[in-house]
């Protein structure tokens, strides 16, 4: 993962969680440190994959090849 510098805002961060939130399957436990890490193992729905990386384009990062995920500091990162 390659750290941005650019942090998200509490309120689109926890909008993110709950997006991941929703990707995991009833009666399951999981433990994830980073909403990009939930999207690389797949914990995630996709939906809250494209809406990370969507979020931090409107942040003014720029396209890259891959995605941005986000750490639970909120910082977007490459993944």
């Amino acid at each position: 993962m390659k750290q941005t510098g650019v942090f998200a805002k509490k309120e689109d961060f926890k909008k993110l969680e709950r997006l991941v939130q929703e990707g995991w399957q009833p009666g399951e436990t999981m433990i994830v440190f980073s909403i990009g890490e939930g999207i690389r193992k797949d914990q995630a729905t996709v939906d809250a994959a494209k809406e990370c990386h969507k979020l931090a384009l409107a942040y003014g990062l720029p396209e890259i090849e891959g995605f941005y995920g986000i750490d639970r500091d909120r910082e977007f990162v490459e993944v």
